[in-house]
């Protein structure tokens, strides 16, 4: 479990990464929705394929972008800068 799923709150290194639990921030594309759970099966540039609970940003469609940090998307992402 990530210190930010025990509670614990991530302290961000603007330069790189977050210094609590080591994530960075990822871009993903939604490939899969769980409304029901609150989850989105996504996938990275290089097609690696996570689940990502998406309860903090706007309601999320297969093809849509998103910015990840420490398994939890933190923003939608435009067009543009989407993963292929």
């Amino acid at each position: 479990m990530t210190p930010a799923r025990q509670g614990m709150s991530c302290e961000v290194d603007h330069d790189t990464h977050c210094i609590t639990c080591g994530d960075e921030a990822i871009p993903l594309r939604v490939l899969r929705v769980d409304g029901d759970r609150g989850l989105a099966l996504c996938s990275d540039e290089s097609g690696q394929q996570t689940t990502i609970e998406i309860a903090l940003i706007p309601p999320v469609a297969p093809g849509d972008g998103l910015l990840a940090h420490a398994g939890t998307a933190i923003a939608p992402l435009p067009a543009g800068q989407v993963p292929a």
